[in-house]
C-alpha cells in the first residue's frame, strides 16, 4: 500500500495540468522554447512536458538533449529528488475520512463498478486514498500500456547522471491548496466515471505532443470531455503561472536553466511564454 501512495502521489501532481485549457493559438510547432535577453548571459530553456506516456511513444529528441546539456540547473514544478517533499505528497494522498463514509452510497457503487471493470480493483481496497489519488490511479489505467514513462522523471534522472542541481516553482503544500481550490470532490468522482472518454480522446493527444503541435494540444484539452472549468483554470493554471512568470527571471538571472513544466502551462496570453515576452524577453522555439 506504502509504495501505491508513493507512485499515486507523484503521478497525481503530474496529471491534472492534462485537464487544464490553453487560451491562446501558438503558430510555431515546438515544445522547446529559448529564453533570453534582458542582460542574461546565457539563455535558458523551457519544455512542455506531458505527464505520462507509454514507453514506445516516449522520445527525448536531440534539440532538447542539447539544451539540456547546457544548462546548469534543472528546475521541474516539484522537486521530485526531496525526501520531504515526497513524504508531504504521500501524506496527502491518504485520507482520515475513508471513501466509503466520505462518497454517497450512489457515488461509491458507481466508482466501485468503474473500478472493478476498468481495472479488476475493488474500491475497497483504496478506501484510505483520496479522490485525488483515486483518480489519477484510474488515469493511468486509460493508457494501453503497463510501461509507463515520464518526462519529469526522465529529466530528474538525466539531472543526476550530469550532476546538476534541482530547483521547483512551488512546494507540495502550495499545490494540495491549488488542487483543494481547483476540484471538487463531485469534480472527481466525475472525472473517474469517464474512464471510457478519457482513453478515447489520449491516442489523439499523445499523436499530437509528440508531432509537438501547441496550437492543436489546446483545442484537444478544451475537448468537454475533460471537464475543466472557470475555476479550476483560475487555481491550476492563471494563478501558478503568474507566480512561476515572477520566479523564472530570478532563478535564471545567473545560470543557465532548464525549465520542465506541463505543456499546458506554455501558450496562451496567460500562458508562460507571453508572460516572459510580457517582461521583456526574447522566447523563441527551438525547432532541431
Amino acid at each position: 500500500m506504502k509504495s501505491l501512495i508513493s507512485t499515486l502521489a507523484v503521478i497525481a501532481t503530474l496529471l491534472f495540468t492534462i485537464h487544464l485549457k490553453a487560451q491562446e493559438k501558438q503558430a510555431t510547432k515546438s515544445l522547446l522554447w529559448e529564453i533570453s535577453g534582458k542582460g542574461l548571459t546565457n539563455p535558458s530553456y523551457i519544455y512542455g512536458t506531458i505527464h505520462m506516456m507509454c514507453e514506445p511513444d516516449f522520445n527525448i529528441k536531440d534539440k532538447t538533449k542539447k539544451a539540456f546539456e547546457k544548462a546548469e540547473e534543472l528546475v521541474m514544478e516539484l522537486n521530485f529528488t526531496d525526501p520531504a517533499e515526497i513524504a508531504e505528497l504521500q501524506k496527502s494522498m491518504t485520507s482520515p475520512i475513508p471513501l466509503s463514509k466520505k462518497l454517497s452510497p450512489a457515488q461509491y457503487k458507481l466508482l466501485d463498478s468503474v473500478l472493478a471493470l476498468k481495472t479488476g480493483i475493488p474500491l475497497k481496497t483504496m478506501d484510505q486514498l483520496t479522490l485525488t489519488a483515486l483518480s489519477s490511479f484510474v488515469i493511468t489505467k486509460t493508457l494501453p500500456c503497463t510501461e509507463i514513462k515520464s518526462y519529469e522523471f526522465e529529466f530528474a534522472n538525466l539531472a543526476k547522471k550530469q550532476q546538476k542541481p534541482f530547483g521547483a516553482l512551488e512546494t507540495v503544500k502550495q499545490q494540495t491548496e491549488y488542487f483543494s481550490n481547483a476540484f471538487t470532490d463531485d469534480m472527481l468522482v466525475e472525472q473517474i466515471a469517464n474512464f471510457d472518454d478519457y482513453k478515447s480522446v489520449f491516442v489523439e493527444m499523445i499523436e499530437t505532443y509528440k508531432a509537438e503541435d501547441l496550437n492543436r494540444l489546446d483545442k484537444i484539452l478544451k475537448d468537454k470531455r475533460f471537464g475543466s472549468t472557470k475555476e479550476s483554470d483560475k487555481w491550476m493554471l492563471q494563478i501558478r503561472n503568474a507566480n512561476w512568470a515572477k520566479q523564472i527571471p530570478e532563478m535564471m538571472r545567473n545560470k543557465s536553466c532548464f525549465f520542465a513544466v506541463g505543456a499546458g502551462h506554455l501558450p496562451g496570453k496567460k500562458g508562460i511564454l507571453s508572460l516572459l515576452k510580457a517582461q521583456g524577453y526574447t522566447v523563441k522555439p527551438i525547432l532541431n
